[in-house]
């Protein structure tokens, strides 16, 4: 049986300066919540997700996979 990321809440701040991320994305899987910081480049329509992540956030396999069908559908 495959397990299922669900996309909660994508929060764009817009760029930072000096960090890798300007957004956050609060996502489900397997019936528990994560938290993950995410760069949103809206010229090439691609999510893509910084190695180097604060320590409550957290990165499963999958997640950049579904937050690109979420943000960009007609990429997909």
């Amino acid at each position: 049986m495959e397990t299922l990321i669900t996309i909660n809440t994508v929060n764009y701040f817009g760029e930072i300066s000096g960090e890798n991320y300007n957004a956050k994305v609060i996502y489900n899987k397997n019936g528990k919540q994560y938290l993950a910081q995410i760069y949103i480049d809206f010229f090439n329509k691609r999510v893509y997700v910084p190695k180097k992540q604060a320590k409550e956030c957290k990165v499963l396999v999958g997640l950049e996979q579904e937050i690109n069908i979420n943000q960009f559908p007609q990429n997909n």
